[in-house]
């Protein structure tokens, strides 16, 4: 497993970890003002889906040119983006949204509270069980310089991380919208 792939597992542990302590219903105080836990929290949202957005379009333009050694080298940047983009990103998301959280009175008290923890709770799970292996493959494959594994492991990749970023997606509807979804509002 690469360096890579460690930070991604524990990182999405950790976010596991702060969503089981805000569904225990433990008191989770602010530690700054309320402005700053939602700058800090908005600042990851931008990180995690700046990168979930950007990553994939560095590997549709890599993948045009000729050049395999230009993908190997986005792949290669897609890894590094992950420990420095995604997974900050998560953490400033996830830990400032539990503390935010007390102020509707906790993560259980709201419906749409409720179906976020689920839809990211769903989101880590997809990525520690299904994307992050296939893009790890991605980044064999590249390393081995097998065209046809890296074809083969690029469109699972592909897949796997539309279908990762559909529940993130409606977490920001239910955000902003303050309304559930399927619970009721």
């Amino acid at each position: 497993m690469s360096t890579s792939a460690k930070v991604s597992v524990v990182s999405n542990l950790v976010a596991l970890a702060a969503l089981a302590l805000a569904w225990t219903g433990a008191p989770i105080g602010l530690l700054v003002g309320y402005e700053w836990h939602k700058l800090l929290h908005l600042t990851g949202v931008i990180l995690f889906f700046g990168n979930m957005i950007v990553g994939p379009l560095w590997l549709v333009f890599a993948w045009s040119d000729t050049d395999r050694q230009h993908f190997g080298f986005a792949v290669r940047t897609l890894v590094a983006a992950d420990i420095w983009l995604t997974m900050p990103g998560v953490q400033l998301t996830v830990w400032n949204g539990v503390a935010l959280a007390t102020a509707f009175g906790g993560a259980r008290t709201q419906p749409w509270l409720v179906e976020a923890l689920a839809l990211v709770v769903l989101t880590s799970l997809l990525a520690i069980l299904v994307v992050l292996p296939a893009q790890e493959s991605l980044a064999r494959a590249c390393g081995a310089g097998d065209e046809r594994a890296v074809r083969r492991a690029l469109i699972r990749w592909s897949i796997w991380g539309v279908v990762v970023s559909v529940p993130p997606t409606i977490v920001v509807v239910l955000m902003v919208t303050k309304r559930a979804l399927l619970l009721g509002s």
